[in-house]
């Protein structure tokens, strides 16, 4: 717990990119639905660490106006705007001096 605690200190944002289902329901696509189940492990775990005070979010890009992105975002052709709301991310919370 001592170990857990600790990583609720650092502030974590993780992205997803596009064309990943939402929601309990299996796609048949096996791979689109290995994405849907990390994406809700990852909003779980967003859930659990906040639970305990931690600066964490979980967002997919879409859902914040950046389209085109996949799993490799920093080598999209979109990378400039993945990139630019990283910095926003880290400047809002302060981290970017």
């Amino acid at each position: 717990m001592e170990n857990f605690l600790k990583l609720t200190k650092i502030p974590t944002v993780i992205y997803f990119g596009d064309n990943i289902p939402k929601g309990d329901t299996p796609v048949a696509n096996w791979g689109q639905d290995n994405w849907r189940v990390r994406w809700n492990l990852a909003k779980k775990w967003e859930a659990v660490m906040r639970s305990y005070g931690a600066d964490v979010s979980v967002v997919s890009l879409p859902d914040i106006g950046i389209k085109g992105s996949t799993h490799f975002m920093m080598a999209d052709l979109n990378n400039r705007e993945v990139a630019d709301a990283m910095v926003k991310w880290m400047h809002e919370r302060k981290l970017d001096r």
